[in-house]
């Protein structure tokens, strides 16, 4: 896959590629068109996928520990982000029960990792068109992507980036801790949750 079909798209801030071959376009607002590869994948179809609410990024353990419990249909669950007590972003999206489940009670965080809002090489795409998986779901709402294979900053307008001559990613703006404001519209989550 390459960048091609993002040519002349407006507010593109960076472009990346993860392991299995699809490329991303990082918009202002923090969301990402993706042009899915069929590569390393039982599916095979390939194209560009719908806008994003939102994308964030986080390292493998983090994805580890909150993707397969979002996706498991046993359990209600939301993605959301970690909020200090003056209601700002700590960097860490958290996963919380929906409704009880055994012994823990609806409310309960049940996993927890950091995010960041830029692209790097190494970090995972996560894709939330819909931050909730309710039960019998398997978390369709989301989509976890490979690992970031290599990222080049845009001009913001079209492909008006200047690839590193050294072939190296940016260095994020952001350390994983920061995390960074980001809200999901209203239109790509159900209830009053606010997300990342």
């Amino acid at each position: 896959m390459d960048y091609d079909v993002f040519e002349g798209m407006d507010d593109v801030e960076y472009l990346y590629k993860t392991g299995r071959g699809s490329a991303y376009a990082q918009l202002k607002g923090n969301q990402t068109i993706r042009n899915r590869s069929g590569e390393g994948h039982t599916d095979k179809t390939t194209g560009v996928q719908p806008k994003s609410g939102k994308t964030v990024y986080m390292d493998k353990e983090s994805l580890s520990r909150v993707g397969p419990i979002f996706q498991n249909a046993e359990m209600a669950t939301k993605f959301v982000p970690e909020m200090d007590k003056d209601g700002k972003p700590t960097g860490k999206a958290n996963l919380v029960l929906m409704e009880d489940y055994g012994p823990r009670k609806a409310g309960s965080v049940i996993a927890s990792g950091n995010y960041s809002t830029t692209p790097a090489k190494g970090l995972h795409p996560v894709e939330i068109y819909r931050s909730e998986s309710p039960m019998g779901s398997r978390g369709s709402g989301i989509h976890f992507g490979s690992a970031i294979t290599e990222v080049r900053p845009a001009g913001g307008r079209g492909l008006g980036f200047m690839p590193d001559p050294l072939g190296r990613a940016p260095l994020p703006t952001r350390r994983m801790a920061s995390g960074g404001g980001v809200y999901m519209p209203a239109g790509y989550s159900a209830g009053s949750w606010k997300l990342i």
